[in-house]
């Protein structure tokens, strides 16, 4: 799909969306990482560059729109996907490169937002 490898990082605390989300994604050459919980998501945000974050709105420890915040923070330019069951609205984080998709989704449509997202973020490089 792109020349290199960009890495997508999972956030779930339901074990069978991780596993599900990393079934779809990892066919579309990028690279998955999958964290349970928002501070293991923080854990490997400081040791890895994460292109996209793709993350639970409600979620155990913080929900997803603080974790957006503080991986923001942590890497400026990624983009971030925020996922919810649970409201129907995206959440207000106030920075550009956050999108919002509503559960359940096709697998197709979070293909196609993770295609639109990389491409976005190739654009801007």
């Amino acid at each position: 799909m792109f020349e290199t490898t960009r890495t997508v990082l999972i956030v779930d605390d339901d074990p069978q969306i991780l596993r599900l989300m990393r079934a779809m994604l990892g066919p579309q050459d990028v690279r998955v990482l999958a964290a349970p919980l928002p501070s293991d998501a923080l854990r490997i945000c400081a040791e890895e560059t994460v292109d996209v974050l793709i993350s639970d709105v409600t979620m155990p420890e913080m929900d997803g729109n603080k974790l957006a915040e503080r991986v923001l923070k942590l890497h400026p330019r990624v983009s971030v996907l925020l996922i919810s069951g649970a409201v129907d609205v995206a959440p207000a984080v106030k920075r550009a490169r956050v999108r919002f998709l509503k559960k359940p989704f096709f697998p197709a449509q979070l293909i196609q937002v993770l295609r639109d997202m990389l491409a976005d973020k190739t654009e801007l490089a």
